[in-house]
């Protein structure tokens, strides 16, 4: 499988070469001509004219941060790019897991029975998504976090590392939970919460 990465980000390339894709280039607004042995085919201002020579190979989106992942996809997605999903062979993902495109799931990840992960989900390495949850699109999950049974997570949050977010709680559309907190009730639309218990 042939791809582009939009961001040069070492974390991407390097599972995207244990999944045996064959990077094609890397878009990067920063980055000048190689990263880690592929070409920097361009920047996104270059997208529309790199579309004709790369219009049949799909893109993979770097970017941690998901309203930045939002704002790429948007963009590319309008010019009529695809994407795909790039999941580690080294991950546990139940056969009965719903996954949307564009989604990124690191090795040692865990996603249990009936999941359901929308476009442009990450999860990060060693994150453990338990049975009947929901993660909305462009929702990044960091390291170690802990999401219980049940949880529905909204649009574009970012829950931190090592967090941990219990049984039939709803997180609202652009939140943050903080590195190490722990949810016990429901977090409201574009609300930050850190601590034990989270507030």
């Amino acid at each position: 499988m042939e791809v582009i990465l939009v961001g040069g980000f070492i974390e991407v390339i390097e599972l995207c070469e244990l999944c045996n894709f064959k990077i094609q280039g890397i878009i990067d607004n920063k980055l000048k001509e190689d990263y880690c042995g592929y070409p920097i085919i361009g920047t996104d201002a270059d997208a529309p004219k790199l579309y004709d020579k790369f219009r049949k190979t799909p893109l993979i989106m770097s970017p941690d941060l998901p309203m930045t992942r939002k704002n790429i996809a948007d963009y590319y997605g309008a010019l009529d790019y695809t994407f795909i999903s790039l999941i580690s062979p080294k991950a546990e993902v139940s056969k009965s897991v719903i996954i949307g495109k564009g989604v990124i799931i690191q090795t040692g990840v865990n996603v249990s029975a009936n999941a359901r992960l929308g476009n442009f989900v990450r999860l990060n390495t060693k994150s453990n998504i338990m049975h009947d949850c929901k993660i909305d699109d462009y929702t990044t999950v960091a390291p170690s976090a802990v999401v219980l049974g049940r949880v529905n997570i909204g649009k574009c949050c970012y829950i931190g590392a090592n967090s941990t977010i219990l049984p039939e709680v709803n997180i609202g559309d652009r939140s943050i939970i903080g590195a190490g907190a722990v949810v016990v009730k429901d977090i409201e639309n574009c609300k930050t919460v850190k601590g034990i218990p989270a507030k």
